[in-house]
This record gives structure tokens, C-alpha cells and sequence, in this order.
């Protein structure tokens, strides 16, 4: 075993795959899950940060709760995002180029308007070699909103636990720290994203934290 710490792999796959052209962030808290990886990261559309460059960021909670094919009253966004009215109205503020309101009834409709997932890939990593299985078991967790999953360990792993990594879906790489390289023992399967709610949380936080520092 290499002497490297889970967070010091993690970062060197953020690293990886920022060379890549992803856009990463670090045991994010996703809406909606259990579990964090110990990566988490997002091909950006390019079309998708230009609006939102333009039109603002959206807040995670925000693209959590809504969407642009259904109007949400405005008590059950409370609700589900669990803020005061004040907390909700500022928010709101700052993505107003995003959400759309009607009223009806007296009551208040809420939805995003012209919204596209702004991403065209999404990986999760977990780098917790001190509990493998636990490892697997976070990951298939995460599996339904990204689109590969991979475990990524400072050694390598017998063939009974990259068995198990292949009836789980789930990618393995190992990385060698003293080259400064990835190995891929087990290819991860791509699976469609089924839980869009946390998807698109997980895809405006990615994008929250990277693309301020991108535009610099």
C-alpha cells in the first residue's frame, strides 16, 4: 500500500480529470443522497456556461426543486427546499433570469425557464481504500445521477474484488503515485442518469464552485 491519504488520492483525481477538460469538486454533500464521492466531477457544455456567464448562476436548491417542465407552487418549493420565504426570495433574486412565476388562485407558480443539464458527462470517484466494499457500496448509491462510477486505490485489489467491482458496474483504477499515473484495471459501465433531481443539484454546484474562477 502507498503511504497517500484519501484526500491527497482525491485530489490528485480531481487533478486528473480537470486535465481532461471536467470540471471537479471534492466529497460534495448531494441533495437527495446518502452518500458523497470522494470526486465528483462534470463535462461542462460550453453553450451552458455561456448562459450562465450572461444570465447568473444558478443556486443548487433551485435546480434541485425545479425544472422547466412543470410549474411548482411556491409553498412546496419552501417546503422541499426548506427555507424561510426571505431565504427564498434572495435566491431567487439571484437567478431571476432563470425561473419563471405566474400567478393563479392567489397562489404562486414557480418553474426554470429554458433550462438544459449543462452536463454532457458526469463521473463519481470514491478513493476509500481503508473499506472497499463500503467503497462499492457508496457508489452504487451515487449511480443514479452520474454517469460512471469508478473506485480508485494506491494498490492493487485480487480477483475476487475486481469480480465484484464488474457485477457492481463499477470502474477500478489504480493510481501509482511515483509516476504520477492511472492504470485501469475495470472499465466502468456508462449508465443514463435516472435521478435528475440530485443530477442537477450535483451539476449547478460543480459549476457554482468552478466557473467564477474560470472567468477569473
Amino acid at each position: 500500500m502507498e503511504n497517500i491519504t484519501e484526500e491527497v488520492l482525491g485530489l490528485a483525481v480531481a487533478v486528473h480529470l480537470s486535465s481532461m477538460g471536467y470540471y471537479t469538486i471534492l466529497k460534495p454533500e448531494i441533495r437527495g443522497k446518502k452518500y458523497s464521492p470522494s470526486v465528483a466531477a462534470i463535462k461542462p457544455r460550453l453553450g451552458e456556461l455561456k448562459k450562465r456567464a450572461e444570465r447568473g448562476l444558478i443556486p443548487p436548491i433551485i435546480a434541485y426543486s425545479l425544472d422547466d417542465s412543470e410549474w411548482v407552487e411556491e409553498d412546496t418549493l419552501l417546503r422541499e427546499a426548506e427555507l424561510g420565504i426571505d431565504s427564498l426570495e434572495n435566491l431567487l433574486k439571484e437567478c431571476s433570469g432563470w425561473v419563471e412565476r405566474r400567478v393563479e388562485g392567489g397562489v404562486t407558480y414557480l418553474r426554470l425557464k429554458d433550462y438544459l443539464v449543462p452536463s454532457r458527462e458526469c463521473v463519481m470517484v470514491n478513493c476509500g481504500y481503508e473499506n472497499p466494499i463500503r467503497a462499492i457500496r457508496t457508489l452504487r448509491d451515487l449511480k443514479d445521477c452520474c454517469n460512471r462510477a469508478y473506485l480508485v486505490f494506491p494498490f492493487y485489489v485480487d480477483e475476487v474484488f475486481m469480480d465484484h467491482c464488474v457485477d457492481s458496474g463499477v470502474g477500478l483504477q489504480v493510481f501509482h503515485g511515483e509516476l504520477g499515473f492511472f492504470k485501469e484495471l475495470v472499465p466502468a459501465e456508462f449508465d443514463e442518469v435516472t435521478n435528475l433531481k440530485s443530477f442537477r443539484y450535483l451539476c449547478e454546484l460543480v459549476i457554482n464552485e468552478n466557473l467564477p474562477h474560470r472567468l477569473g
